[in-house]
């Protein structure tokens, strides 16, 4: 009983494997007369456990080439139109020649060869965690669903971070698709996680990526390595108070020379939220008490569009294209407001009704070119982008007030319409080579440039209201072009494996205000070291130490100059004036048996980005402003497991105990305030196969958090348990799901402001409770793909 237990104090290690050199697998394939077998399925999997690695097909002359494996115990083995060969081991230590691979007359199918995880692993990397999903209960959700559970990832009311920060950039195999913080959980949420192979948690991200993120998440697709045709249809119902349905399809081909993926999808959601927010006004020893009940209603319809072509044009060079589409066409939002006063010698309550209809498009495009230069693995890339973003909102505003008698005494209605378009490009080039038989080098250029433009046209506001200067109309030209270089090395030597880089970024900005005839102009150069080093003395035990300096430019939305509501009394304002924020993170740790890992940290960040909320006393109005936190620190201890306790229980585990502060000027007093927050977190995650075809899976999952800063806020603890179960039917090409998210309805936020002339409350009450169900259906005729697509731009997510 004791090994079905999964203790709390072990930890989540950090890193284990190195870039190490990659060698040529080659052979042939021949029938039992001697004849050699063109297209056949040639299939490479891992000797402990049999779970693939790669695959090929043969070519005309029945010969094969697996290409950047690296060292170690494997199968290999081949089929053909039932007929399959014996499994053959071997060590591979150098470019290896297999030999011929001869088809018997077995009717064995190629589903029944490919020997899959029944439940989630975790493989530890020196950069990274690898989280294969396969398999798991949350197969026929979607990929927002599997990141809640994914080890090191925390996501509270669809929040994002990752090792406490939320400077997260998302990959699709080693590609950014970075798009604003609200699309990438739209888009992520209308993604099938059935169609992801695995997902990587990059914590010390490679030179060759932007500066931008302290961690990036890969999210590695599947591509077809069988020749041939298939696809799926799914359809994902999630009932919370309002229902939410996602109807999609996914459709892959593989020929000779080309590989074609399309994905489609359909999302129509309705959310509610209901807040609670109190604020108490402090003027000359006077008190007024703002009580605000409010209900937001979210209803949108959302397309999903990926198209992923590769087109090999010979043996060393590769042609690549991929189109990601985001289209909302109609998107309705309403915030019903309902506000009492108590204390005011003008209000004694009124009521704000706020509606808005949004239509946003985010379409990219992107061209890869890849050659192989040698046989040794050295190769050259390159990567050009576009991406084109458009975002209209129209808003209307209507206030009703009434005074200390409860007398309807006035009105203030008003109209908000803006617009902002943005337009990013960006070319890269890498060449990577081995160096000797234990290292790699890797050096590569970019440029990108982005052109935003903001526009904005409100009418019909009262402009007499005191402490309000709203934007009556204004256009804000935003250019940036960024020039970045890098060089990186990684090597092993005897017991340690070492990697390193530098990245050096240069970025000119000009802001134009075209109403005031006003530019602001600034240019930037620093360089990003980065380093992880990791000592093995045996299989048993593994040293790691790590640090990386990072960038945060501000997000495009929050430089604008524009003043806009919320309502009468609450507005939003961008801050052309903010500055990039810069921090670095080290972390040393201890892991063993590869499975229990105990980690310290320590991070700084200076000039933090983000949106404080102050109250105006002398308004009565609450300001939500983009800001600069002066200063942001935080060390402590992380705990972690992730073991196979039976062949049917897998057990993820990760404990972090924590000290933060946060330093940020009070706008109103004008003044340095400091918070301080000890705080602790646990993630666990548990997986369970049953039957002897572990067709059938169940995960249960906890995740739980005490109070913790955000920005200018203090947000209490917070706490969830989700259950899902999936069935696998007809040969696994039928699957069902069923899962309850937050059983017990704990993921109620408390936020809190309660420093110098700041006084105020806040509670979030959403659809937590929700109840998930999910049918997938295979068809085709070949059982394996992953798209193996990537896109790396590092620009996106500052939309």
């Amino acid at each position: 009983m004791k090994k079905l237990i999964c203790p709390l104090l072990f930890l989540l290690s950090f890193n284990s494997l190195l870039y190490s050199q990659d060698y040529v697998i080659s052979g042939t394939v021949k029938s039992r007369e001697d004849v050699a077998v063109s297209f056949a399925n040639v299939l490479l999997l891992k000797a402990t456990d049999s779970s693939l690695v790669n695959g090929t097909s043969t070519d005309e002359d029945g010969t094969f080439k697996i290409k950047g494996i690296i060292a170690g115990n494997y199968l290999i083995k081949a089929s053909f139109i039932g007929n399959e060969s014996a499994m053959k081991a071997f060590q591979l230590e150098s470019d290896t020649e297999i030999g011929s691979l001869i088809l018997n007359d077995t009717d064995q199918r190629l589903d029944e060869v490919v020997v899959t995880s029944s439940k989630p692993r975790l493989e530890k990397k020196i950069d990274r965690l690898v989280f294969n999903i396969e398999n798991t209960a949350y197969a026929d959700g979607d990929v927002w669903d599997v990141l809640k559970i994914t080890p090191s990832v925390m996501v509270i009311n669809n929040k994002l971070t990752i090792k406490g920060s939320s400077e997260i950039g998302v990959l699709i195999n080693g590609r950014k698709v970075n798009i604003p913080y609200d699309d990438i959980v739209n888009l992520l949420s209308g993604t099938s996680a059935a169609n992801v192979q695995n997902i990587e948690v990059i914590t010390n991200p490679p030179a060759k990526y932007s500066a931008e993120n302290d961690a990036l998440i890969n999210i590695v697709m599947k591509k077809n390595i069988v020749a041939g045709y298939n696809g799926a249809v799914y359809n994902k119902y999630v009932q919370g108070v309002l229902p939410k349905h996602t109807v999609g399809t996914n459709h892959f081909f593989k020929g000779k020379k080309t590989q074609l993926s399309l994905n489609y999808s359909f999302q129509r959601d309705r959310d509610v939220i209901y807040y609670t927010d109190i604020t108490n006004f402090v003027e000359d020893d006077n008190v007024s008490t703002w009580t605000e009940e409010q209900e937001y209603l979210n209803n949108k319809k959302q397309h999903n569009l990926s198209l992923f072509f590769d087109y090999d044009i010979s043996e060393k060079t590769r042609l690549s294209f991929t189109t990601i589409t985001l289209w909302q066409p109609n998107r309705h939002r309403t915030y019903d407001t309902e506000t009492d006063v108590a204390g005011d010698d003008q209000f004694s309550r009124f009521l704000t009704l706020n509606n808005s209809e949004i239509q946003n498009l985010n379409t990219s495009y992107y061209i890869d070119y890849i050659h192989d230069l040698n046989e040794k693995g050295a190769q050259l890339s390159f990567n050009a982008h576009y991406t084109y973003y458009d975002e209209n909102k129209d808003q209307l505003i209507e206030s009703t007030f009434y005074n200390t008698d409860g007398v309807l005494f006035g009105n203030n209605d008003f109209t908000t319409d803006s617009e902002q378009e943005i337009n990013l490009y960006s070319v890269q080039g890498d060449y990577e080579s081995p160096i000797g038989k234990s290292g790699s080098f890797g050096t590569g250029l970019r440029y990108a440039g982005i052109s935003s433009k903001s526009t904005i046209d409100q009418q019909g506001f009262d402009r007499d209201q005191p402490g309000i200067d709203p934007s009556e109309a204004g256009a804000f030209d935003y250019d940036e072009s960024i020039y970045a270089a890098y060089v990186s090395y990684s090597g092993k030597w005897d017991k340690w494996k070492a990697k390193t880089g530098l990245r050096a970024e240069y970025a000119e900005t000009e802001g134009e205000l075209e109403t005031e005839n006003t530019s602001n102009e600034r240019n930037n150069f620093q360089l990003f070291p980065s380093f992880s080093i990791q000592y093995l003395p045996n299989k048993k035990h593994n040293f790691d130490l790590y640090y990386f300096r990072k960038i945060t430019r501000p997000r495009y939305n929050d430089i604008n100059p524009f003043q806009t509501f919320q309502s009468t009394f609450s507005t939003i304002e961008g801050n052309p004036e903010l500055k990039p924020s810069t921090r670095y993170y080290i972390a040393g740790g201890y892991t063993y048996d590869k499975s229990y890992t105990v980690e310290l940290f320590y991070k700084k960040a200076k000039n933090v980005l983000s949106e404080l909320i102050f109250q105006n006393n002398d308004n009565n109005l609450l300001q939500f402003i983009s800001s600069n936190v002066n200063q942001e620190s935080s060390y402590g201890i992380d705990f972690s497991i992730s073991k196979d306790f039976t062949n049917f229980y897998n057990c993820y585990l990760l404990t972090s105990f924590y000290s933060e502060t946060f330093r940020f000027t009070n706008i109103s007093t004008n003044s340095l305030v400091e918070l301080d927050q000890l705080g602790w977190f646990v993630r666990n995650s548990n997986s369970f196969s049953f039957l002897s075809d572990r067709s059938l899976t169940v995960d249960l999952n906890l995740i739980y958090t005490t109070a913790m800063l955000s920005g200018n806020t203090k947000v209490d603890a917070f706490g969830a348990l989700n259950l899902m179960v999936r069935k696998t039917l007809y040969d696994r090409n039928l699957s069902l799901s069923l899962g309850i998210e937050d059983i017990f309805n704990q993921g109620n936020q408390f936020k809190q402001r309660n420093y110098q002339d700041q006084n105020g409350t806040s509670l979030k009450k959403g659809e937590n409770r929700l109840l998930v169900m999910g049918l997938r259906y295979k068809f085709g005729n070949s059982k394996m793909r992953d798209n193996q697509k990537s896109k790396r731009v590092d620009e996106r997510n500052r939309i």
